[in-house]
Formats: C-alpha cells, structure tokens, sequence
C-alpha cells in the first residue's frame, strides 16, 4: 500500500516582533504570503511553492491564517484563498490569535495568548468557528474546511473536543518536536501515522452510548536521534536527503501517511521589511523543489494528498480501513544528519550575504 505524503503549507502574516534589539513592524501578505519584493521580479511566496508542486502534477495542502484579517483585512485575505483554490489547492484553517492586534507592542497592550490551547475548551470552539466562518466567506465552499492546525503547534487535548463541537474532523497539529514548547497534546493512541483520538472507534461496543463527533490527529512527521529526541521534517529544519531518505524508511516500516510542513516565507530571506526587500533562500528552495520531484519519481510508493481531502473522506465515512503504523517515526541517519549541519552552515552565510547563491531557473 502506498504511503500518502501531505505537503502542507502554513499561509500566515506576522505581527511586529522585538529582533536584535529592534522592532520590526507587522509583516503582511504582500511580504510573508506572497513574498512580493520591490527588488524581485518574481514573487517568492505561495506562488513559488504552487508553482513548484503544480511543475509535478501535485497539489498541497495551505493552512491558511485567518484571525490575522482583522488587522490585515479580509479583502487582501480573500485573494489568498481565491488564488489558491483557483489552481486547485486545499485551503485549511490555521489560527494566530495574537495577530488579531497585530500592532499590540506599539499600542502598548498585553498580547493575546497566541498558542489555542491555553484557552478553555468553550473559547477554542469560538475561534475555531470564526476561522471557519471567515474562511467560507472568502471563498472555501461550506463543509470544504474539515481541518484545523494550531499556531505555533501550540494545541492541547482539549482542541480535539473543540474540534469536534466545530464540526472540524482532522487536526494536524500533534508534534513531538514541539512538546517541550507549545505542543501540549499527549495521547496513549498516538502512532506514526493518522490515529483517531475521539468518536467510536473499531471494536467499541455497538450498544455504547453516543460519543462525541470522531476526531482524528494527522501528526507532523518527525525524525528521531538516538538520544530519543525528536526534529521535525520541516524544509528549513532538515536536508533533502533525511527527508527523502525518512520517506522511504516510513514506507518500508509501513507508515501509512507522512505530513512535511513548510511556510509561506520560508522559499525567502526577508532583508529589509519597510524597504520590502528580500531574496530567493537557495537551501530551502532546493530542498523543496527536490522534495516534489522525488514525489513525482515515486509515485510508485507515495500518493500525495491533501488534509482537506482526508477530513472530507473521514468525516464521511468514505475513508477504507487501512493497517495501523507503527507506533514511533524512524529514525534519523548520521551520514544525513551532518549534510544538514553544512547545509544549515551555506543558509546562513547566505543570509548574511549580499545576494542569492542560486537562481529560480524556471520561467
């Protein structure tokens, strides 16, 4: 059986932040989405990343921000979202409540917990029915956002019940690499792999009575090292090759699916906000442009999908039946793991640098 891959984009904006001792002012579409730069003919953002899927005949999944638009707009929001489905991809719900007031240092306010679970269960569900609602305002079609992921990965048990009241059926927010951080989900079910975490589940009883509305985790992919800790297969945080080589040790050990995240800015180095100047990213770039063609070559062991897709069939009941994966990710090589490090190495003189050490090469 195949192992589905999801390649998932976090489409966000970004509220002003405190970096080397200087503020840098909220970030927008126009320079975290669409990476469009005045000294850049070609934007580096979402249309980068579609267009790099669309060249293999791939379609990804964009967990778009959307609490963010009451700062940013929702006109400039709409956009996105049009464009995105426009070319056939799967826009799910993403949450930022910090970027709400995105200005919040400068007004001199305290910030909004920005992690959705510090909040009660109650509260979760109504941000999570307002993100659905924007999201059907601009454009997604009604009962298309089936899935939820987490800013900052920061989601807790609680969001699977609030989930569940949303009428949401697949979060993908579960990310061991983030459990000493934000992440505070924790589940004796969690597996490599998608695994349910509420609703009736294979074996219940028949007679049991109702449950809440099932509820599934899709987790973040992640490598594990021998000291047992755990990195996530993220385009900036790992080389091509640990990826590539983590995807066909997932299908040899039969995971039966495998999430890669990415974000919308990541294809860029972002040099000057105000000026909106900034550059192609040649490491991250050619991590993921390697990434959809290793997908294409082997589609003989890999079907890509999309969350929205997945939500769809599992909140139906159209989704088969199919083998339970084992229960940790593999793990990660040496060999690999030291090309990262010299890999990490070149992105960062880049970044220091005064010019891209790589072009786009495609029209």
């Amino acid at each position: 059986m195949k192992t589905r891959v999801y390649v998932t984009t976090d489409v966000e904006c970004a509220e002003e932040r405190n970096v080397g001792g200087r503020r840098l002012p909220p970030q927008g579409y126009d320079v975290r989405v669409w990476g469009r730069f005045a000294n850049q003919r070609r934007e580096l953002g979402i249309d980068l990343l579609m267009r790099e899927l669309e060249a293999e005949g791939l379609r990804g999944t964009f967990y778009t921000e959307v609490l963010g638009s009451k700062f940013f707009g929702e006109g400039p929001l709409r956009e996105v979202v049009a464009t995105m489905l426009a070319r056939g991809h799967d826009v799910q719900l993403h949450a930022h409540p910090i970027q709400r007031v995105a200005d919040w240092r400068t007004r001199g306010e305290a910030p909004a917990a920005d992690d959705i679970g510090l909040y009660d269960v109650a509260r979760q569900a109504e941000l999570l029915a307002e993100g659905v609602e924007i999201l059907e305002r601009c454009g997604v079609p009604k009962g298309d956002v089936t899935s939820f992921r987490a800013g900052n990965f920061g989601a807790s048990n609680a969001t699977w019940e609030a989930m569940a009241r949303t009428g949401l059926s697949l979060s993908s927010s579960y990310n061991p690499c983030y459990f000493a951080k934000n992440c505070k989900m924790r589940s004796p079910l969690a597996r490599a792999g998608l695994f349910q975490v509420l609703g009736a589940r294979e074996g219940d009883e028949r007679d049991a009575p109702p449950r809440a509305p099932a509820v599934w985790e899709l987790p973040i992919a992640n490598l594990r090292d021998r000291s047992g800790a755990h990195r996530h297969v993220q385009i900036t945080a790992v080389s091509l090759a640990e990826t590539t080589d983590f995807l066909l040790e997932a299908h040899g050990r039969g995971v039966g699916e495998v999430v890669i995240v990415t974000h919308s800015f990541e294809l860029c180095h972002l040099d000057d906000v105000a000026a909106k100047r900034g550059r192609l990213n040649s490491v991250n770039f050619a991590r993921f442009r390697g990434l959809c063609r290793f997908l294409a070559r082997r589609s003989d062991l890999f079907e890509v999908d999309t969350a929205g897709a997945l939500g769809r069939r599992l909140r139906d009941g159209l989704e088969p039946a199919r083998a339970a994966g084992p229960i940790e990710w593999p793990p990660g090589k040496r060999r690999y793991r030291a090309l990262r490090f010299v890999e990490q190495a070149v992105k960062r003189l880049e970044a220091r640098a005064p010019f891209s050490f790589a072009t786009l090469g495609r029209p």
